[in-house]
């Protein structure tokens, strides 16, 4: 990743996902715990689309003095882009956001299915009941898939993979390059899933008393100026600091941030054996991790009182 040395740790991380989502490793408990063992004593778990791990993980947080904050990542589009919406502060029992999550979820878990089709007729070899039973009750994404086919070794020959692999070892090959390689736009396995607008997000996220965040930046836009189009929507804040972000990077998204009035937050997007080079904790905050937590804590705590969404 582009972030920081791999050794430093921040206390700070609001963008972690737990086995909630589709591409997670760990459960919340174990989240929480791990964010201890690090030494975050501020954490957002963002699960994809669910908050069903949140109570969990507050719980389990607050046991060992992390404190943590009701959060989500909603998955969006704008134009033809896909996007990805952070909510901080949100009220976890809002029948309007549950609603709109639980359809959410139904179209990935039909695009789940499409998916193994997808990956299968690409002749890629892969246990199929394995990939459900990790899904769990969730959907299928490619990421579980890679977790089954990396494992195969008849897959090292085929062309479509042994571009990834470093002296045919497929252990060299990640989920997340598998997924990149095989399944987003534009590649033989993508199938598009159906989400909500990026207006549509934020609107639903304000309504469920939240804060709405644009998440990396870095890694959703090619463009290191926020499109003005965009940045007319009503966010709260910017995801400027980031394990997808260089330094240079960041530091331009701050600078953009704040000249909009927007919040500075950052996390490190942790997943798991899905992206292992992502740890807990690992953002360059350059410098600035006590300030944004000065900003962004009373953000959250005067949503509580003021009802202002």
């Amino acid at each position: 990743m582009n972030g920081q040395a791999r050794g430093t740790l921040s206390q700070t991380d609001l963008h972690l996902h737990s086995s909630v989502s589709p591409d997670g490793e760990i459960s919340p408990r174990g989240l929480a715990e791990l964010c201890c063992q690090c030494g975050v004593t501020l954490a957002a778990l963002t699960d994809h689309n669910s908050i069903a791990g949140t109570e969990e993980f507050i719980w389990r947080s607050a046991q060992l003095g992390v404190r943590a904050i009701s959060s989500i990542e909603l998955d969006c589009t704008f134009g033809d882009r896909t996007l990805h919406v952070l909510g901080y502060g949100i009220h976890i029992a809002d029948m309007t956001l549950l609603h709109a999550l639980q359809e959410v979820q139904a179209r990935q878990k039909a695009v789940g299915m499409r998916l193994l089709d997808m990956v299968e007729a690409l002749g890629i070899r892969f246990d199929r009941e394995r990939v459900l039973d990790l899904a769990g009750d969730g959907a299928v994404c490619a990421e579980l898939i890679a977790i089954d086919a990396l494992s195969h070794p008849e897959n090292q020959q085929h062309p479509l993979l042994k571009p990834l692999l470093e002296g045919d070892a497929l252990a060299a090959c990640t989920p997340l390059q598998f997924y990149q390689t095989l399944c987003t736009p534009g590649k033989p396995a993508y199938v598009p899933v159906e989400y909500m607008t990026a207006e549509q997000a934020i609107q639903l996220l304000h309504d469920a008393g939240g804060l709405a965040v644009l998440a990396h930046p870095g890694a959703s836009l090619s463009n290191p100026t926020l499109p003005d189009a965009l940045m007319q929507l009503p966010f709260d804040g910017i995801e400027a600091f980031s394990s997808y972000h260089t330094a240079a990077q960041a530091a331009g998204y701050a600078v953009q941030a704040q000249a909009r009035g927007l919040l500075l937050t950052g996390g490190s997007d942790f997943h798991g054996r899905s992206k292992p080079d992502i740890r807990v904790g690992a953002i360059d905050w350059l410098g600035r991790e006590n300030e944004m937590r000065v900003a962004f804590l009373p953000a959250v705590s005067d949503l509580l009182h003021s009802g202002r969404h």
